[in-house]
């Protein structure tokens, strides 16, 4: 998704085995061509996107499953994550490379770390500076209410897809033990069925059920 916002920007990007490997030859999962710009001239970004938890969720320690991790700091998991990232990437990068290295955190309810919130703000003005530039207002950029209002839009617009996408991938992570089997201990096996049911008590909404579904 991240990749795909950056091409329709019309930016380069690689993925996967065509990032430009660090100097210890690891590999972050976005690449954006000359995406920086400053006095030294344009540079690559390399970011590397991870889901962290922001609860517990081990079996070993039922009493501890859906507790917060760091109550009194809410942005801990996200800042840790983000600075394992940097220790095995930025510094290979920035003495090999020209290219800047930015860690892309997202947990799994959906809060974001705040260089990754950086780095889309900075994809909503760039977007809003070209779509004054099409509308041929050009001399308004970065001075009016109405390029401040679009740019908020943008952004906004942004965090809320790159949310989505982490609800789904965090949705995918879930195991509900909806159907009352207990924690079973290794090389056991629950024999209850995996699917969940619409008359789950799971479900606290009711589910209206089209006759296509009544009448099977």
């Amino acid at each position: 998704m991240v990749a795909h916002w950056g091409r329709t920007a019309g930016h380069i990007v690689r993925t996967q085995h065509g990032v430009t490997a660090s100097a210890g030859q690891r590999r972050g999962d976005v690449e954006l061509r000359s995406y920086l710009q400053d006095a030294a001239g344009r540079r690559s970004l390399v970011f590397d996107l991870s889901m962290t938890h922001d609860r517990f969720g081990s079996s070993s320690h039922v009493q501890q499953n859906g507790l917060l991790l760091h109550p009194q700091d809410l942005d801990a998991p996200l800042r840790l994550a983000a600075q394992r990232k940097i220790n095995s990437y930025r510094q290979q990068y920035a003495d090999n490379q020209n290219i800047s290295f930015l860690p892309a955190i997202v947990s799994t309810n959906t809060r974001m770390h705040g260089e990754f919130l950086r780095l889309l703000f900075l994809q909503a003005h760039r977007e809003t500076e070209a779509h004054f530039t099409a509308a041929g207002m050009s001399s308004q950029r970065n001075r009016s209410d109405s390029f401040r209002f679009k740019r908020a839009a943008f952004y906004k617009n942004l965090k809320s897809k790159v949310g989505l996408a982490a609800a789904k991938a965090a949705a995918l992570r879930i195991n509900l033990n909806v159907e009352g089997c207990g924690i079973v201990a290794a090389g056991a096996q629950c024999t209850l069925p995996l699917a969940l049911p619409f008359s789950s008590p799971f479900f606290f909404h009711t589910i209206s059920l089209s006759p296509a579904f009544t009448s099977a």
